[in-house]
């Protein structure tokens, strides 16, 4: 039996800055979304087209009602955008896909201590 191997076809993603309040301040999030999700959505995600292939299911997340990817997470002090380069990549989240969605934003990933 032969395995068929089916290339992933690119999709146009909104990487988008999700801010929240939290007991010690104020926490960021750099998600992504499906344009043609976000659409359909009667929210409006306001934030940078990407084009990307990422396989189906990486959505582990909602936002109010719309399924997310959630790719990293602000860990500075204060507002997210006074620290552009403390961002932590989620578990289960390819670096490079973290790279990307951060490109726009101007963002950098946190160097790994390991």
């Amino acid at each position: 039996m032969q395995v068929l191997k089916r290339t992933i076809k690119p999709e146009v993603y909104i990487s988008f800055l999700h801010i929240y309040p939290t007991t010690w301040g104020t926490a960021g999030d750099i998600c992504l979304v499906r344009e043609s999700l976000a659409k359909k959505s009667a929210s409006k995600f306001v934030g940078h087209k990407v084009q990307l292939a990422l396989p189906k299911g990486m959505e582990r997340n909602y936002l109010v009602g719309v399924p997310i990817i959630k790719v990293a997470g602000n860990i500075g002090d204060g507002h997210p955008k006074e620290h552009p380069e403390e961002w932590e990549v989620y578990e289960g989240i390819d670096i490079e896909i973290a790279i990307a969605a951060l490109k726009p934003w101007n963002f950098k990933l946190v160097e790994p201590t390991d």
